[in-house]
């Protein structure tokens, strides 16, 4: 306990001395996204300054190119640390809402202190349930609930983001989400995901990647999971640890549902973007491929 409180004064104090500077020479505009960036992204995230801001203006391009309407209702499933929360009120004035959703209530909970005076911004513990987060064993009576608790009506959404919660879904659990998000979106509206598409021959891991063996070691997807045959996983172990499908499986999990806008292939597997996972943006058609 006395060593997590050491880490974390020690983040503040170094993600303080970040912010300090960048406030200095940036915009006025900017000072509200710099000051919002939680101190925890050098602790429990993993992540950077750099890599923080460069992912929300990375997803709000996206958000700004393929939305059609203004006054959106976004949906952030798995929101973590509220990465998206931050740069949504931009296009939630004035009548939208922000929907942070995430099984780690300990996430949510911080969420709910950072943004507390974010306008148009509400977070949700969800009971859902996956491997990968053991803390949350309470919930396994939930695990296949599939969103059920979201209280979300059916195509009342603009937006569904889904950053790194597909590379934790197995098949048929990633079936089951992907209805929940077709059912909750209106039509013509976006599904966000990011996710791991591999080809074969399989391509290595590119740009930084080439050179850390530890992290090209991370997204082996090697071992064909069970009863499929367009899902990987790099940990057999704990196979909701990594999980990766094919374009066969990617196909599949649209259904004739959605149209794909834009793939953008993530340096982890063989793509030139400095973004790890690969992004689908994908829009709710109005009707099915099968009943046009």
């Amino acid at each position: 306990m006395f060593l997590n409180t050491i880490k974390s004064l020690y983040y503040a104090f170094r993600c303080s001395i970040f912010k300090r500077m960048d406030k200095k020479y940036a915009w006025a505009e900017t000072e509200f996204l710099i000051e919002n960036v939680p101190n925890e992204i050098w602790g429990e995230v993993g992540d950077s300054f750099a890599n923080w801001v460069y992912q929300q203006g990375f997803f709000a391009a996206l958000i700004k190119c393929f939305a059609r309407n203004e006054s959106l209702k976004i949906i952030d499933f798995g929101c973590g640390h509220g990465k998206l929360a931050p740069v949504s009120v931009f296009f939630t004035h004035p009548e939208g809402e922000y929907l942070g959703i995430d099984i780690q209530e300990s996430y949510i909970k911080y969420c709910r202190r950072k943004y507390s005076q974010l306008p148009r911004v509400r977070f949700h513990v969800s009971k859902d349930y996956n491997p990968f987060y053991p803390q949350q064993q309470s919930a396994v009576a939930e695990s296949k609930s599939y969103g059920s608790d979201w209280n979300v009506s059916p195509d009342s959404t603009d937006i569904v983001m889904a950053l790194s919660v597909f590379t934790h879904l197995q098949e048929a659990d990633a079936f089951g989400y992907i209805n929940k998000i077709h059912t909750i979106i209106k039509p013509d509206a976006l599904a966000i995901l990011t996710c791991h598409i591999v080809e074969e021959p399989r391509a290595e891991p590119g740009f930084i990647f080439n050179y850390n063996p530890f992290l090209v070691s991370l997204f082996k997807f090697t071992t064909l999971l069970p009863g499929s045959n367009n899902w990987f996983t790099c940990n057999p172990e704990l196979p909701e640890s990594g999980i990766a499908m094919n374009m066969a499986g990617l196909n599949s999990l649209i259904q004739g549902k959605f149209k794909v806008e834009l793939i953008i292939r993530g340096s982890a597997t063989g793509g030139k973007d400095p973004f790890p996972q690969d992004v689908v943006v994908l829009r709710k058609l109005a009707l099915p491929i099968d009943k046009v």
